[in-house]
């Protein structure tokens, strides 16, 4: 706010210094600068009063009759304090154009009766105009005011949703993890040190790097290759998992913890022990245009498993707030095969 009051006041004393230089430039009549300034600085007064004084107070207490009232006083006081003046100016400059001090001059008629109050009617129009273009930047002024606080608002719901998002996926992920080493603990298997070694990496990324609004994309790779070894170590001996990367770029970025829960639900999904011969097959391409994911694995439709299911949605969602407009997310279910294509513009 204290931005624009500055911008206003900036605006206001260039309006003045340009209508000051217009008069000087008519000035024919050697009338002495001091003079004309003084003039236009009582024009813009009432302009001013009602810009920083008027308007603001209106904005805040919505008493449309307190300012209409208060308006008008001031025209009015104005107007008699600019029309004693410009006729002390026509007196003694032997004149009455008042271009010669101004010119915001208009042509004004007195009525019948009122015309050695001329002066009075030659100050209005002018104080008039003033006030009228700047209530009009002042409009446009809080206008713009509005749809900045809107798209700061928006910003907020956006950061503040986005946050809410990514606070779910390490308590998913952790659950998924820890299901592993219980496996594991029942095998009292010596796989456990380093089960919980990767699980530390993944957890000092979900910590530090996962809060960046971007990673590089190589990072990413590396949290997914670390979560799928610890996967593999539970795994039914029937199960394939592949996870090939190529002509990836590495100095590409994107938003973290984005593909993870993608692996994540294909191990949930993909790998029971009752499907067969079950798999899971992921592959990333990227380089500066775009990146394409998928991930393609099996699952048995009379299985159920609902617990912790906010990994596809998630997903969604984040990519609806992190690139709209600029990724396509598609999800194909059909003959026991599961496969999710995500390509995203950068």
């Amino acid at each position: 706010m204290k931005k624009y009051n500055f911008l206003r006041i900036l605006l206001n004393l260039l309006f003045i210094v340009f209508i000051f230089s217009a008069a000087a430039s008519n000035n024919d009549k050697n009338i002495p600068l001091g003079f004309i300034l003084l003039y236009n600085i009582l024009l813009f007064f009432p302009a001013w009063l009602n810009t920083f004084w008027l308007l603001p107070r209106l904005q805040r207490n919505k008493k449309i009759q307190w300012y209409c009232a208060s308006a008008v006083a001031v025209i009015i006081s104005t107007t008699f304090i600019l029309g004693q003046y410009l006729h002390w100016l026509y007196q003694k400059f032997a004149t009455i154009e008042l271009i010669d001090f101004t010119p915001l001059a208009a042509t004004s008629s007195t009525p019948a009766g009122l015309e050695k109050y001329q002066y009075y009617f030659d100050a209005l129009p002018g104080i008039i105009i003033v006030m009228g273009i700047m209530v009009i930047g002042y409009a446009i002024q809080q206008f713009l005011l509005k749809i900045k606080k809107e798209r700061q608002i928006q910003t907020q719901q956006t950061i503040a949703e986005l946050s809410l998002l990514k606070s779910q996926i390490s308590p998913h992920f952790l659950f998924n993890v820890l299901n592993s080493l219980y496996a594991l603990s029942l095998k009292k298997s010596d796989e456990t040190p380093n089960v919980i070694l990767k699980l530390s990496d993944i957890l000092r990324y979900s910590l530090y790097e996962a809060q960046e609004k971007e990673v590089f994309v190589t990072d990413e790779i590396h949290i997914l290759n670390t979560y799928i070894d610890i996967e593999r170590v539970r795994m039914p001996e029937n199960a394939t998992i592949t996870f090939h990367y190529e002509n990836v770029k590495e100095s590409v970025k994107i938003a973290p913890m984005l593909l993870l829960p993608l692996i994540e639900n294909a191990f949930k999904h993909g790998t029971d022990s009752t499907i067969g011969h079950s798999y899971i097959n992921a592959t990333l391409s990227c380089d500066d245009i775009s990146l394409i994911f998928t991930c393609e694995n099996s699952f048995k439709e009379s299985v159920r498993k609902e617990l912790g299911g906010i990994g596809i949605e998630n997903i969604r969602k984040r990519l609806q707030l992190i690139y709209p407009s600029k990724h396509q997310f598609q999800i194909e279910k059909r003959n026991n095969v599961f496969k999710v294509t995500l390509e995203i513009k950068l």
